[in-house]
Formats: C-alpha cells, sequence, structure tokens
C-alpha cells in the first residue's frame, strides 16, 4: 500500500488541528477560577475535609505559555501541511502535463 504524499498532508493538517484544539482546551482551562464560591460555613467545613489538589503542577502563566508554544508548533505542522499537499497537486499535474 503506497502512502501518498496528500495522504501524509492531510495527516499534517489534523494534527496541527488536534493540537490546537488541545491548546485551546488547556488555555480555557487556566483562565477558570479554581475554585467555586461557597458560603462562610460550607468553606470551614471543606477546609477540614478535603486536602489541597496537586493535579495542576503547572502554575496558570506556566499553562498558557506552554499553551501558545504548543498553538505556535500547531501554525507551523499546518503550514507544512499544506506546503506537501501544494507541491504533490503540483507533481500530480507536473505528471498530467507529460502523460498528455
Amino acid at each position: 500500500m503506497a502512502i501518498s504524499a496528500f495522504h501524509s498532508g492531510v495527516n499534517m493538517i489534523n494534527q496541527s488541528q488536534s493540537m490546537v484544539t488541545s491548546a485551546a482546551k488547556d488555555i480555557q482551562q487556566s483562565t477558570l477560577p479554581s475554585d467555586n464560591p461557597v458560603s462562610q460555613n460550607q468553606s470551614s467545613n471543606l477546609a477540614l475535609s478535603s486536602a489541597p489538589s496537586a493535579v495542576n503542577s503547572l502554575s496558570s502563566d506556566e499553562t498558557i505559555t506552554k499553551a501558545a508554544t504548543d498553538l505556535l508548533q500547531a501554525k507551523t505542522y499546518n503550514q507544512a501541511g499544506v506546503n506537501v499537499v501544494r507541491r504533490a497537486d503540483e507533481m500530480a499535474g507536473t505528471l498530467l502535463d507529460i502523460k498528455v
């Protein structure tokens, strides 16, 4: 089974789209407030019953910086994928011109 250049280019474009989606979700999550507002009585109960969570190891600024870097990388992947598709189209056109 031969893998065409079109297939490779479209895969790169799809990869960049998933990277953009992931980065957008990261930005959205980092800008949401980390705690929901609770009343005074509930907050004292929660403070005793819940330990601090270490799930989010990156600060909001670090998350946004990483997401911005991922967006730039996705832009580069997208441009590369588009160039591969363009070159494959040109090559197919040249082959058709030679054949005719």
